[in-house]
């Protein structure tokens, strides 16, 4: 059994959103200081799982809300906002795959990144094609550590991100009801207008040289 501020992890709840939906609202936002609202996440939500990864971001200029994203060089997902609903954005997991890429797969991607078309080859490992990808588009790494805090119908991620030698403190709030994400966003005290998501926030900077 493990244990964070002695409080068990349960197993059952780590699994619970295994098969978390397609489509959910979420609220993002970047901190470069201590966020109050952590210490009531901490305090009233059941921590479900807690790891580290390397994460590598390809935003098309011009697209940032259709995300691509690498994690630790074994799994590329690609996220496309599909609409927004007041301050919240709706999102949707448009394609989820590990190495190699299966051909309708690569397929895929370029239907919904056309500028990716070509790039995606089912021979592609992820060396190859973080190559490839970085080329296209602009190309950003980032460290960090998670903590996944969840409920029934709520998953509150906050993580320890390394970007650009600065340390970040980002806090996603996530649901299949947007109400349910607004209502945690009041609990906790953060403003629903200050959402940022991560094509936002790294579109600004310089894109990383491999």
């Amino acid at each position: 059994m493990l244990y964070h501020n002695s409080k068990p992890i349960s197993p059952a709840a780590a699994h619970r959103h295994a098969n978390r939906p397609d489509r959910f609202y979420q609220w993002r936002n970047f901190f470069e200081d201590y966020p109050e609202a952590l210490d009531i996440i901490e305090t009233e939500y059941e921590l479900t799982n807690e790891d580290s990864r390397n994460d590598k971001y390809f935003i098309v200029p011009g697209r940032s809300n259709m995300i691509t994203r690498m994690i630790n060089d074994e799994v590329l997902e690609i996220r496309s906002m599909i609409s927004t609903n007041g301050p919240l954005e709706q999102w949707e997991r448009s394609i989820k795959t590990t190495f190699p890429l299966k051909r309708t797969t690569s397929s895929m991607i370029g239907t919904y990144i056309p500028r990716f078309r070509g790039s995606c080859s089912s021979v592609a490992d992820a060396e190859t094609l973080t190559d490839s990808l970085s080329k296209k588009s602009k190309y950003y790494q980032t460290e960090m550590t998670r903590r996944i805090f969840e409920t029934e119908d709520l998953r509150i991620e906050v993580a320890k991100i390394t970007f650009e030698k600065r340390e970040y403190t980002s806090i996603a709030i996530t649901s299949e009801k947007a109400e349910t994400v607004l209502s945690t966003l009041k609990r906790l005290g953060l403003k629903p207008t200050a959402n940022q998501h991560y094509g936002a926030f790294l579109s600004p900077f310089r894109s990383h040289s491999l």
